[in-house]
């Protein structure tokens, strides 16, 4: 007796047709065909990142909407379906872009409550956020200085004699921030200055003068010694300063006159620290 044959239907693997239903900043709503033949359909994350392969969503139902993302973003997944005996349908690229935040809203006002000559209490009105509870970014002469929840701060560090500009803009649960209200905040100085200490002497510096010389020719030039065979420079001014000197450690000091024709004065030289004796010819 010949027995029935019954042809089994191939399973279609063939891409699953999707559609974005819906989205807001922080959303996007998913929905996809439903085919008899699958039992189960799997929602992979595809954007390139750290969650890159991650099963957002396995089930039987065929919409689904994503959240906790960020907002102006594009997000990429990948959608398939699953027969009851495993066989699964091709890959299908998902692809959606949460809305525009706007940009948060500065607070009105910012003024000072209350001050001390060491102590400030700023307050200023609430700002707005599209999405999520506001908090406020307050920078101190430009540098982050706290964030807070609230709409109040009490500085209790400033400098004395000092002006510190206070900046307050509003931060959403994306960190977007506002454009900043600042207010310039003066301290009077009572506290006097730190004594000094650890005072020493590094570098003497030495300078000599003495009566310009005569020469016929108008043009006269000084070479200037710290000892014989030791020359430090030369100038047309009667003057010069010896620079690198060290404290405590006697120095002679000379100076010779050179006209144009490599005619030269004598050598005249004084001592430093002074001995007491006028200056000597040598």
């Amino acid at each position: 007796m010949n027995m029935p044959v019954f042809n089994k239907l191939k399973f279609d693997d063939s891409l699953l047709s999707w559609k974005v239903v819906g989205v807001t900043r922080n959303t996007i709503e998913l929905s996809w065909e439903r085919r008899d033949d699958i039992v189960e359909y799997r929602l992979v994350i595809a954007s390139v990142g750290e969650d890159a392969g991650q099963v957002i969503y396995q089930g039987a139902d065929t919409a689904f909407t994503v959240d906790s993302l960020k907002s102006n973003t594009r997000y990429i997944y990948s959608l398939t379906g699953r027969s009851a005996d495993g066989t699964r349908t091709r890959p299908a690229l998902v692809s959606g872009k949460t809305a525009v935040r706007e940009t948060p809203v500065a607070p009105g006002f910012l003024k000072e409550e209350f001050k001390t000559i060491d102590a400030v209490l700023l307050v200023w009105d609430l700002g707005a956020v599209d999405g999520g509870v506001p908090r406020y970014h307050v920078k101190r002469d430009g540098e982050t200085f706290d964030i807070v929840g609230n709409n109040a701060i009490f500085d209790t560090v400033p400098l004395q004699g000092r002006s510190h500009v206070y900046c307050v803009s509003t931060l959403d649960d994306e960190f977007y921030e506002s454009e900043p209200i600042c207010i310039e905040v003066s301290f009077d100085d009572i506290t006097a200055p730190t004594n000094p200490e650890n005072m020493h002497v590094e570098e003497v510096l030495v300078k000599v003068r003495w009566t310009p010389v005569y020469d016929s020719s108008g043009r006269v030039t000084y070479h200037l010694d710290q000892g014989l065979g030791n020359r430090v420079g030369t100038t047309p001014e009667p003057w010069y300063l010896f620079t690198g000197l060290q404290p405590g450690r006697p120095y002679e000091m000379g100076v010779t006159a050179f006209d144009e024709s490599g005619n030269q004065s004598e050598r005249v030289v004084i001592h430093y620290p002074a001995q007491g004796i006028p200056p000597q010819r040598k």
